[in-house]
């Protein structure tokens, strides 16, 4: 079976890597469409992934239409070349477009409910969608819904080992604790309605943690040159080592929250909208804390970060991340199996749920 997949950020590239590598050992043939945005095309030649890319696309909502143009354009004439049975994409409506055109199904993965425009295009044109299943979205009989979440595809036990020799490499002792600060650029079409956390205030915010604090900052975006200082300076492949090592994780992205989660590393992330993974995570497990940019919320923010970092201990979040990783499925393992037996995989899967949790 040959099989496309189609991403447009470099965490959709980790998540699909493991996947593809044990679609190819099964004897499948798999490439991957990529979008040129921070380290995707780095993490899938490190991954020896094969794959085309489509471009760059555009930060600009008026923009916007064209890249999507572009990008479909430059997918349906790989698909022509290529001859995929099947399409796969994380919440990609180019790759639906094109399956469409191609009359082959296409099975996207999503969990950011907070897309609607991308949403209401690939909703048309996909034949399933697989979300966590704590997706605050109802996409009806196309829906399929897995407990788990996609960081648990590439930072599952059995695919990642935390090497504490990176402290070593940031410039810290051993012993020594850091806070890591992740901010974004904003740029997705998610994030273009959104009310975001302004400047000012989120370095100001920053710089208070620092007069304490240890701090690596991994940045999408300028910093003041007060800040630039603490800017990670190791390759990007190395930051789930440097997220994995560290004391307690603040910023603005969703995905890296989780994936702090998923390590047991406790987060805090700051946005004014929030996610149906983060609430469930805060929720049942305690492994992240979401607040509003606000003065209020960010002082709670701030109590939480001086308790985590004078705890000398931190075993809670190592208990609960257990606890997380026993009620939670293998992505990975579930995806090559759906896929590979699709669409007799949707049959089972919509007359017995918990069929997932053969894929522990």
């Amino acid at each position: 079976m040959k099989i496309l997949f189609d991403t447009g950020h470099p965490v959709h590239v980790l998540f699909f890597s493991s996947i593809i590598t044990q679609l190819e050992k099964d004897g499948h043939t798999c490439r991957l469409s990529i979008r040129e945005k921070d380290c995707s095309v780095q993490i899938a030649t490190a991954y020896n992934l094969p794959f085309i890319t489509k471009g760059k696309g555009s930060y600009s909502f008026f923009l916007k239409p064209f890249a999507l143009l572009g990008f479909v354009v430059k997918i349906f004439r790989s698909a022509q070349v290529y001859k995929p049975d099947i399409f796969v994409s994380f919440a990609s409506p180019y790759a639906g477009i094109v399956s469409w055109l191609m009359r082959k199904p296409h099975i996207v993965f999503d969990d950011t409910e907070t897309d609607p425009i991308l949403q209401w295009i690939y909703n048309r044109f996909s034949t399933h969608i697989i979300t966590p299943s704590c997706f605050q979205k109802d996409f009806g009989k196309k829906h399929i819904r897995i407990h788990s979440y996609k960081e648990l595809a590439y930072l599952n036990p059995q695919r990642f080992s935390k090497n504490p020799e990176i402290k070593t490499e940031l410039g810290f002792q051993a012993n020594q604790d850091y806070i890591l600060v992740r901010l974004v650029n904003h740029g997705a079409m998610h994030d273009i309605f959104s009310k975001k956390w302004d400047n000012p205030n989120k370095f100001f915010f920053i710089e208070k943690l620092a007069k304490t604090y240890h701090l690596v900052i991994s940045a999408e975006t300028t910093l003041p040159a007060n800040l630039e200082k603490f800017r990670m300076k190791l390759p990007e492949h190395l930051f789930h080592q440097v997220l994995a090592n560290v004391k307690i994780m603040v910023g603005e992205s969703a995905t890296v929250a989780t994936e702090s989660a998923v390590l047991g590393v406790p987060a805090i992330f700051i946005d004014y909208s929030t996610r149906g993974y983060i609430t469930e995570i805060e929720k049942e497990y305690g492994l992240v804390m979401h607040v509003k940019p606000t003065t209020n919320e960010l002082k709670k923010a701030e109590e939480f970060v001086h308790t985590v970092m004078q705890n000398p201990v931190n075993s809670v979040y190592e208990k609960n991340r257990q606890k997380l990783l026993s009620e939670k499925i293998d992505p990975t393992t579930f995806m090559v199996w759906f896929i590979e037996n699709y669409p007799e995989s949707v049959r089972i899967m919509k007359e017995n749920p918990d069929y997932q949790y053969n894929f522990k």
